[in-house]
């Protein structure tokens, strides 16, 4: 199966943009399938954002855990770029 959770879906994203999964962020708004799917394939950094599929409450349902939430796209670069330079 290649699609998230995957472990191969996120390594194919991550294929020939020269960045080690460890070193990647994904930023997401499924608690489940993007985060936990993320750092599971060993995603260094996973971000779930409060909109679209996300619900209050979506950060501590599934293991392992988001590594931030954040309000929205925007905000999620913002987290990054702070962290990242």
């Amino acid at each position: 199966m290649l699609g998230k959770p995957s472990r191969d879906f996120f390594h194919a994203a991550l294929a020939g943009l020269d960045c080690p999964p460890g070193l990647a962020v994904m930023v997401g708004d499924d608690a489940e399938s993007d985060v936990c799917g993320a750092l599971k394939a060993g995603i260094g950094t996973a971000l779930l954002v409060r909109t679209g599929k996300y619900r209050a409450g979506d950060e501590s349902r599934y293991a392992p855990h988001p590594t931030a939430v954040v309000d929205d796209l925007e905000a999620a670069v913002e987290w990054i770029l702070a962290r990242r330079g």
